[in-house]
């Protein structure tokens, strides 16, 4: 089977999908970006779709530029997941879902997904470290076919790696053309994972900056003095550790915290740094103040003007 992507469904409008429908769309994709519907925001389309187009708009807005050029956002239309959804997903060459970090969430989505889709359309998940085969239990067998992991990294413009994860079910065909696609068309560095915890990006950092954050409490070491000898100093870039959490969120990095120490039980080496107290319990402080990261102006560091 032939495949091809010049329509795109992008599910969620955060930080991620947000930018991610603009680097589809600087590929000239015609993407449709849908989240979710605001409470009580009545029949009202604005304030419907206010959700996904205040992520639109900040991904317009954002810097460094997310879009190639001036008008790439024209390329992308917003909508939602109760107004659109089905005529978007049911026309879609391709559908990638970035929502939140939760499985029985993704589970939903993708059986909402499954319902509306063409036989043949890719589905994928950018999930930083759920197990693919878990988010697409229950699900048709064209469905399995066609579904694997595509996670990018933050900023998706400018970082190169991509992952690509297919399951036991994915067809060759469907990674194959992924692969193209992804290097081609999205110009990205491919990377084959295997369906594990955290595949491999997320896993190496994430044991790193579990690490860390315990290396500053129990050492006296402050949050800078890591970063500056974690960065280019050691081949790394500048967002060297806590940079880095602050970009991906503290929201997102405890998800993935909690997402991980479970899977890897047998993981000698990094379980004390998962359950460590100190960190976990600054970790829930930073969140209970909202504090988390880049997207609050405030998190292990603070944007001042």
């Amino acid at each position: 089977m032939k495949y091809k992507v010049n329509t795109a469904v992008i599910i969620g409008s955060g930080t991620m999908g947000a930018a991610i429908a603009a680097h589809f769309a600087n590929a000239g994709v015609a993407v449709t970006l849908l989240d979710i519907v605001p409470k009580d925001a009545g029949n009202d389309k604005t304030a419907r779709d206010k959700i996904v187009n205040t992520g639109f708009e900040n991904a317009k807005k954002a810097k460094p530029a997310a879009f190639f050029s001036s008008d790439g956002h024209l390329l992308v239309k917003t909508g939602n997941l109760e107004d659109d959804f089905e005529a978007a997903v049911g026309q879609a060459d391709f559908v990638l879902e970035v929502i939140v970090e939760n499985l029985k969430i993704k589970q939903s989505l993708m059986e909402r997904i499954d319902a509306v889709r063409k036989p043949g359309s890719i589905i994928a998940s950018n999930t930083s470290g759920i197990p693919l085969k878990d988010i697409a239990a229950g699900r048709s067998q064209d469905f399995k076919q066609h579904f694997l992991g595509m996670h990018f990294f933050n900023p998706p413009r400018y970082l190169k790696l991509l992952e690509v994860i297919p399951t036991a079910e994915t067809l060759p065909g469907v990674v194959e053309f992924i692969s193209h696609f992804g290097e081609y068309r999205l110009g990205k560095g491919i990377v084959l994972c295997k369906d594990t915890p955290n595949f491999i990006g997320n896993r190496v950092a994430f044991g790193t900056g579990a690490f860390a954050l315990d290396f500053i409490i129990n050492n006296g070491y402050s949050v800078d003095e890591v970063d500056a000898i974690t960065g280019p100093l050691m081949g790394r870039p500048r967002t060297a550790t806590f940079r880095l959490i602050d970009l991906v969120g503290i929201d997102v990095w405890d998800h993935v915290g909690r997402n991980l120490a479970p899977a890897i039980l047998h993981d000698s080496y990094a379980q004390p740094y998962l359950q460590a107290e100190k960190p976990n319990a600054l970790i829930k402080l930073l969140l209970e103040r909202g504090w988390l990261g880049n997207k609050s102006n405030v998190g292990f560091y603070k944007e001042v003007s």
